[in-house]
């Protein structure tokens, strides 16, 4: 299944655990495959390096090359304005210009939108405790 994850969902799994780590963890199996554009992947890199720099947890070079292994990363492609905050668009296009079933994000502005076309957006719990086992059972 490919999803779009929002940039806290990165962080948030990166630095911090709980739910969006294992979101992150599903991704290096063959459940899901994570998808982004060059925009969001520099908006991830941008915000990994201003994090471990205060946090001195994990580094960009630590973080990286699991990413750009892991994630797809597809042309830009702009479909319109769905957002309160223009700056979350980037992930609704790139989800409907990938194909995308999911948006896992925790951002409000985001969540309040549920369903674009046919991407739905969604938390990590629901993704975690709904749509994997879902996944899962038809495996």
């Amino acid at each position: 299944m490919r999803i779009v994850i929002d940039t806290n969902i990165i962080i948030s799994g990166i630095f911090f655990g709980g739910n969006p780590r294992s979101i992150l963890s599903k991704c290096y199996t063959d459940l899901l495959t994570p998808v982004c554009t060059e925009s969001i992947y520099a908006e991830y890199i941008e915000i990994i390096e201003r994090i471990s720099k205060r946090s001195k947890k994990y580094s960009v070079k630590d973080i990286e090359p699991l990413l750009a292994e892991y994630f797809e990363i597809i042309e830009e492609t702009l479909f319109g304005q769905y957002s309160r905050d223009p700056d979350d668009d980037k992930f609704i296009n790139c989800a409907i210009s990938s194909g995308s079933e999911y948006i896992i994000s925790g951002d409000n502005d985001l969540l309040i939108l549920k369903e674009v076309e046919s991407v739905k957006i969604v938390d990590a719990k629901y993704f975690l405790e709904v749509i994997i086992p879902d996944l899962q059972k038809g495996l």
